[in-house]
C-alpha cells in the first residue's frame, strides 16, 4: 500500500509541475454603474465560494462515513486477529479542498458584462 501512495504523491507532483497556470488581471468598469455591479459580482463570487467550501466539507464527511463503515464491515467480516490487522481504516483518501473554478469563470464573465476587462495571462 506504501508504494501506491508513493506512486500516487509522484504523478501528482509531475501533473503540477506540467501543469500551465493563468493570472487574470482585473481592470474596473468606468462607470459608477459598472462598479456597483462589479461590486455585485464580487458579493456573488463569495457567496459560491462558500456554498463550494460546504460542499467540498460533506464530500469530506461522506468519504470517511464511507471509510469508517468500510472498516467496520472488514473488522465485521474478520475470522482472527491477523484478518483485523488487514482491514485498512481508510481505503479511500477523502479530499477536502474546494474546487472554486466555477466560481472564477462565472466572476470573470459577469465582470466583464459589468464593464470590466479581464485580461489572462498564461503562465508556462
Amino acid at each position: 500500500m506504501k508504494f501506491r501512495q508513493v506512486l500516487f504523491g509522484v504523478f501528482v507532483l509531475l501533473g503540477v509541475t506540467a501543469c500551465t497556470t493563468y493570472r487574470y488581471e482585473y481592470i474596473a468598469p468606468t462607470t459608477e454603474s459598472g462598479r456597483t455591479c462589479a461590486t455585485q459580482c464580487m458579493t456573488t463570487k463569495q457567496v459560491c465560494y462558500n456554498a463550494m467550501g460546504q460542499q467540498a466539507q460533506n464530500n469530506a464527511n461522506i468519504c470517511h462515513q464511507q471509510n469508517s463503515c468500510s472498516y467496520q464491515a472488514c473488522v465485521n467480516r474478520a475470522q482472527s486477529h491477523d484478518d483485523v490487522k488487514k482491514c485498512n481504516p481508510n481505503p479511500q483518501y477523502c479530499p477536502t479542498s474546494p474546487n472554486y473554478w466555477q466560481c472564477d469563470e462565472s466572476y470573470r464573465r459577469y465582470f466583464a458584462a459589468c464593464g470590466g476587462t479581464v485580461n489572462v495571462y498564461k503562465n508556462e
